[in-house]
């Protein structure tokens, strides 16, 4: 990237020392910078408690990926026993349960080992 600039400095009117000083000052990290830590992400405190676990939504979660690995299981062996027609409901039921149930369960195990970044407002809620 230099190399280029230093050929089309003139048109520019800018000198080899401005571009080498520009070069050092991106390189520089601010002292600042160097001392932050991980309380100083949160503008606010932590909350005392940790929020309560929606244990429906993950019942419902758990639950989907179970039966969807199942299905998928089903399917396979069916597959493979008999034909890709006979397959295709179990594989298709499969994968419509696995996938949400999946990215679901993802989520809470990425909660449970207090992940940054994942929280329970991420989790489609179930309503009464």
């Amino acid at each position: 990237v230099l190399c280029f600039l230093f050929v089309h400095t003139d048109a520019l009117n800018i000198s080899a020392d401005d571009l080498a000083m520009a070069a050092l000052a991106q390189r520089r990290v601010p002292s600042d910078r160097a001392k932050v830590t991980y309380a100083d992400f949160h503008k606010e405190p932590p909350p005392l408690r940790p929020p309560k676990l929606p244990v429906k939504d993950f019942l419902l979660a758990l639950t989907l990926f179970l039966v969807g690995t199942v299905f998928l299981l089903c399917g396979t062996y069916v597959f493979f026993k008999h034909s890709l027609s006979d397959a295709l409901p179990f594989n298709i039921i499969g994968w419509l349960t696995f996938i949400p149930g999946a990215y679901h369960t993802f989520i809470f195990y990425m909660i449970w080992q207090k992940v940054p970044g994942y929280s329970y407002s991420m989790i489609t809620t179930y309503q009464q």
